[in-house]
């Protein structure tokens, strides 16, 4: 498919070269199929995706995207799919993945995107509850998983593979996504691009389940346009910019940022996985990065052990060059000027500090996105002390992403942003976010019970989120509604505010905090491993077996991570402060269950899974 041998349309990938890319043409549309239709008349020749095939990145240009996307709607017409027909795609992340989504949305049809990590129990409610008419499987594990959920169901649909398998009743998407220069099919698709409607429905997004079973909220080719023109006028995307993806396209951050291309023209690199994303970065050196909040935490945690390891010397000029970075980010931000010798003593921690750690990232990021969950106002400081504009952004599923967000001029730490162009915002009496506007969804499918409990007399739509407004009109979010702590004593307390504060020990990789209904507030952490058995090791620690599991168990663990609760503590009221601790055996997972693929905190399944821990802390 993409591994074509012609150089003049897979040239390779040059990072270094100061115009390796055009600039981009701005394209407007009134859905995501006519604005991709236009994208690709207008900037055929140039590159849309950048990939990793035997060892090298290479460029994928409009025009070869194009000829897939044919192939499939092609294929898609023989297969009987029509408008409103659901098209599930249960893969992680891969050019083939975008492929799929734009075909099937441009023949009318609906995607109904599935997480790779989701069980058989997940994977057969969601084929159920959207009637699904076609399945696009990446690989074995996952046909295997849509084969026991269509056998639940006793259903039988079309299945194709983005792998190659030997399964009889499975398609080859190489082979689905021919396309044989046939000029009937060209016009077929062009007919069917201008026969959709801004109302019409674009995908169904099921929510990740933090709060029980997936809804799918129904989204339309209007809130997706919505969005994504908003998205580059807020933040000024105005000329061609890189990007190196990760997120799974699953989650509607992910999918927004895999659909930026059509409006904008920026061209999307793909990392290999999660766990390579820091080896990818300085060679694709991405000039715009789409993250959640855990990735930054990671980075952070890096550099932090990394000076740790350092001199005493080395160790005070970082902590120096950091405080001041954070004075300049602190003026940036307030909007104040900046102090002659401050920006003389900037300059200096720039070059002895700042500008190695963004040559660590590629060295040519303009700036990042975060969102999916609350970033430490902290760690955002951090970043801008170091040159790295990270802007918080604040949306849900429902909302097609982002209705917040910081704007490259105008930012405020701890906050969310300002609302969007379009959207309404207003605080509830209970402090609930309430929304209008363009971006939000339509309903959840079949589930008219969950939609009326969202929407409120007049339209707006609630969030779940409790906020509030401060004097320069930036968004704070404090809580979730429903996981707000209220003790015994009758105090509030915002959980991710304590768990924010845990996580930003190097040694720590996840805190959940419990207290409702009870006297103080406890938590259940998990360590950071690689952190804690380069500690272990500096003390002379050792285990039978030398499994990390009997290390957790050790006295000077509990040391440690109570001398790290101790300093999170000297930071709250006496109402806030973690009274007692309980360490896991491992750290927290997809693939365990306790987190999303998203990497948000389930905290019913933790609740529940670990229920013994939280009890023996209250006994």
């Amino acid at each position: 498919m993409f591994e074509t041998t012609q150089s003049a349309r897979n040239a390779p990938y040059d990072a270094t070269a100061s115009s390796h890319l055009p600039m981009g043409v701005p394209v407007d549309g009134k859905t995501l199929a006519e604005a991709y239709l236009r994208r690709v008349e207008i900037e055929g020749k140039e590159p849309v995706f950048l990939v990793k095939r035997e060892g090298r990145y290479t460029k994928v240009l409009w025009e070869q995207l194009h000829e897939l996307v044919l192939g499939v709607f092609s294929s898609h017409q023989s297969f009987g799919i029509g408008k409103g027909d659901k098209v599930c795609i249960l893969s992680q992340s891969r050019p083939e993945w975008i492929v799929a989504d734009i075909a099937t949305m441009c023949s009318g049809a609906v995607t109904v995107p599935i997480y790779h990590s989701n069980s058989v129990e997940d994977i057969t409610f969601i084929i159920d509850n959207c009637e699904a008419k076609l399945i696009y499987v990446e690989d074995q594990v996952q046909y295997e998983k849509a084969v026991k959920a269509l056998a639940s169901l006793n259903k039988k649909i079309p299945m194709v593979s983005f792998s190659e398998l030997t399964a009889e009743d499975v398609l080859s998407f190489r082979n689905v996504s021919e396309f044989k220069n046939d000029r009937e099919v060209e016009k077929a698709f062009e007919k069917s691009v201008t026969s959709i409607a801004p109302d019409s429905v674009a995908s169904i997004v099921y929510t990740s389940g933090t709060t029980g079973k997936p809804k799918g909220a129904v989204l339309l080719h209007s809130n997706f346009t919505a969005e994504i023109r908003t998205m580059i006028e807020d933040l000024k995307i105005t000329q061609k910019q890189v990007t190196l993806t990760f997120l799974p396209f699953a989650h509607i951050m992910g999918r927004i940022e895999s659909l930026i291309p059509i409006f904008s023209g920026i061209t999307l690199g793909f990392a290999e996985s999660i766990n390579s994303v820091s080896q990818n970065i300085g060679e694709v050196c991405p000039t715009l990065l789409v993250s959640v909040p855990r990735i930054y935490e990671k980075i952070y945690t890096k550099i932090q052990s990394e000076v740790e390891a350092q001199s005493s010397m080395r160790k005070n000029i970082f902590q120096w060059a950091v405080n001041v970075g954070r004075e300049v980010a602190r003026c940036k931000s307030e909007k104040t000027p900046i102090p002659l010798t401050l920006v003389m003593k900037y300059r200096i921690a720039d070059q002895l500090v700042f500008s190695k750690i963004r040559r660590k990232l590629g060295g040519a990021i303009r700036f990042t996105v975060s969102g999916g969950a609350p970033l430490s106002s902290e760690l955002c400081e951090f970043f801008h002390a170091c040159g790295i504009r990270v802007l918080e952004a604040y949306g849900l599923t429902e909302t097609t992403a982002a209705i917040c967000i910081n704007q490259l001029e105008d930012y405020c730490f701890g906050t969310v942003g300002k609302p969007m162009t379009g959207i309404e915002l207003r605080i509830a009496e209970d402090g609930e976010i309430l929304l209008r506007g363009p971006m939000i969804f339509k309903e959840y499918y079949r589930n008219p019970e969950a939609t009326a409990e969202v929407f409120r007399e007049g339209g707006w739509f609630a969030t779940g989120d409790i906020g509030e407004i401060t004097e320069r009109g930036f968004l704070k979010i404090t809580d979730r509604k429903k996981e707000l702590i209220v003790t015994s004593g009758g105090k509030k307390i915002a959980p991710q505010k304590l768990e924010n504060l845990l996580k930003q020990s190097r040694f720590i990789s996840h805190g959940i905090v419990y207290g409702d209904k009870q006297k103080f507030i406890t938590a259940l952490v998990t360590l950071n491993e690689p952190e804690v058995l380069g500690w272990a090791k500096t003390q002379g620690l050792h285990t039978n077996g030398g499994k990390f599991e009997e290390l957790t168990k050790l006295d000077a663990i509990y040391g440690l991570i109570e001398s790290e609760i101790k300093k999170v503590n000297a930071q709250l009221p006496s109402f806030e402060t973690i009274k007692r601790f309980k360490i896991l055996p491992r750290d927290f997972s997809i693939e365990t269950g306790e987190l999303t693929p998203s990497l948000k905190l389930k905290r019913r399944v933790c609740s529940e899974k670990y229920r013994a821990y939280i009890e023996e802390m209250y006994a």
